[in-house]
């Protein structure tokens, strides 16, 4: 990276707000505390396991989608950022990367820790990312999308929560619809993966990628991000 750019980074990093950085490392750490309870409790080894591949595959990717939209509605200043030259689409997009690789940099740490120390109970170590990137990028873009279109954190937050709620208790109606079953969230540690795991990450990568290029085509009408109070 040129070093012209690196304050830029560092700026937009601070912008982000402590959700950005605190998230993520939040998400696993209640992951891991829930499975040493677990096997205090006398859970056995592949039960812990199943447990940390969830918080991989679900609590992570869900804690980066609400981060991500807080990240959209706690900007201040919107009104001066839209009157300036720099796309607003690129200011956003630097403060949502830097909660991506804070997401993708805890996750792969995470995954490398299990696979080291044995708990790893998903796909080839390898193959790893593919567990919690998939959702994580579909439920992100999918919340900022809600947000940037409702223009409410709230409105955003709850769809999106029941969405992965609903999937979590009716799993059996989502895994077996061939409807839903290609962008059901929790194939993984759900169902493991089989045959049709491949076909299901790429189909919610390939939705997610859809949510994003919305996103995208909605920030060129940067009004829609304000509220009416700053209308």
């Amino acid at each position: 990276m040129p070093a012209h750019r690196i304050p830029i980074w560092r700026y937009e990093s601070r912008r982000a707000g402590w959700a950005a950085g605190a998230a993520p490392p939040a998400a696993l750490l209640v992951t891991a505390v829930m499975a040493l309870l677990a096997r205090s409790g006398g859970a056995g080894h592949d039960q812990v396991g199943q447990l940390l591949l969830t918080g991989l595959e679900a609590i992570l990717p869900l804690t980066v989608g609400m981060a991500a939209v807080t990240i959209v509605a706690r900007d201040g200043c919107r009104e001066l950022q839209l009157s300036l030259p720099t796309r607003y689409a690129s200011t956003l997009g630097r403060r949502l990367g830097v909660l991506g690789l804070v997401g993708a940099a805890c996750a792969v740490t995470f995954s490398a820790g299990l696979w080291l120390f044995g708990w790893w109970t998903g796909p080839g170590i390898l193959a790893s990312p593919l567990v919690w990137a998939p959702p994580m990028l579909w439920l992100t873009g999918l919340t900022v999308l809600l947000g940037i279109l409702g223009r409410s954190v709230v409105l955003a937050t709850s769809v999106v929560s029941a969405l992965w709620l609903g999937e979590q208790m009716f799993a059996g109606p989502f895994t077996t619809l061939d409807l839903t079953r290609p962008f059901y969230l929790f194939t993984t540690s759900r169902l493991g993966a089989g045959e049709d795991w491949l076909t299901n990450r790429l189909a919610l990568v390939g939705s997610g990628l859809l949510f994003v290029a919305v996103v995208v085509l909605l920030l060129r009408r940067p009004h829609l991000l304000l509220t009416e109070e700053e209308e």
